[in-house]
């Protein structure tokens, strides 16, 4: 095999692999990436600096206080399949000064690429393992789209819909945002609980209520992870008795995640994109620009080795040719 013919034969090889790996970037090595982890342990903190509510040691109700949000999620791999996840979420809501005022806990399972809910796992909400969880479990899927998604509501215990609004922007990052209306809805029986004084009905020692929630929750969501980078929750809780009529606003708050967790989650969401675009944009299109640069450059690079080795063969001809008979003779 001639050199150029070699040169020709790797620069070929080398192409074809680049292409190969451009491919395989796109459509392989990022698609099998999305999947939501097993393994999780995140916190986030939503306050409100002046909310209102009911303290039920007293049954005074409290106005200007600021009360925190904290949502904890943690993985139990040990309950996960391949393409399954269990998380576990905690949510505490208390007044700065450690009382608190409302809780849930659940157990949920997910499908890994597509974040809804699946029926496994030793699920339950609060109390209630028959709690049937629906929708989107925890948070919106890799390469979140601008459309309605259904997601699940703890305390509402149902699923609600998560409806696209428009792109903003969250501290430079290009966000998606959604939200949620939903309610007034019934979320809790509070059976002779209550003094009617504090109802507005004096007249009666204790009253049986029911419990009714209004909350409309807003998602600022970076699309390539799917991350919530900001939550704000407006939330209405009154107490109804049985003539449906509210009788007190136990809780008015509306809160937003904490700016120190804006910017560790901005910055969470930002790096995911970036590594995001490089893998599945960037790093193809270099292997796919080399691999045509590299073809035809060779081509030419192959065609000139192969002109001169035709130049020196015939230099070589004609000076065999120009030897004398009898010198050639000589030699012999």
């Amino acid at each position: 095999m001639t050199r150029g013919r070699a040169l020709t034969m790797i620069v070929y090889v080398v192409a074809a692999f680049l292409a190969t790996m451009a491919v395989l970037l796109r459509y392989y090595v990022y698609g099998a990436g999305l999947l939501l982890p097993l393994e999780q342990h995140r916190v986030s903190h939503l306050v409100d600096t002046a909310a209102t509510y009911l303290d039920t040691t007293t049954f005074q109700v409290r106005t200007r206080v600021p009360i925190i949000k904290t949502v904890s999620w943690y993985g139990d791999p040990a309950a996960d399949g391949a393409s399954t996840a269990v998380w576990v979420e905690f949510s505490s809501l208390e007044t700065g000064y450690g009382q608190r005022i409302d809780y849930h806990e659940r157990r949920t399972a997910f499908d890994r690429r597509s974040g809804l809910a699946v029926a496994c796992c030793d699920a339950y909400v609060d109390d209630d393992s028959t709690a049937r969880q629906t929708g989107l479990a925890f948070r919106l899927p890799y390469g979140a789209e601008p459309r309605e998604y259904p997601m699940f509501d703890p305390v509402l215990k149902r699923e609600v819909p998560l409806k696209y609004e428009r792109v903003e922007n969250v501290e430079g990052l290009r966000t998606y945002r959604y939200s949620s209306t939903v309610g007034p809805a019934k979320v809790e029986d509070l059976p002779g609980q209550v003094p009617g004084k504090v109802l507005g009905l004096p007249g009666r020692e204790f009253v049986s209520v029911t419990k009714y929630v209004r909350i409309t929750r807003t998602l600022w969501v970076e699309p390539e992870s799917g991350l919530p980078v900001r939550v704000e929750e407006r939330r209405t809780d009154t107490l109804r008795t049985a003539d449906q009529v509210d009788r007190l606003v136990s809780l008015q708050a509306d809160l937003i995640t904490d700016p120190g967790d804006v910017a560790a989650q901005v910055a969470e969401a930002g790096a995911f994109r970036w590594r995001a675009i490089v893998i599945r944009d960037v790093a193809p299109i270099v292997f796919l620009a080399v691999a045509l640069l590299v073809l035809p450059v060779t081509m030419l690079v192959a065609a000139r080795v192969r002109r001169r080795a035709r130049a020196g063969r015939s230099a070589a001809a004609q000076d065999q040719q120009q030897v004398p008979g009898h010198d050639l003779a000589d030699t012999g």
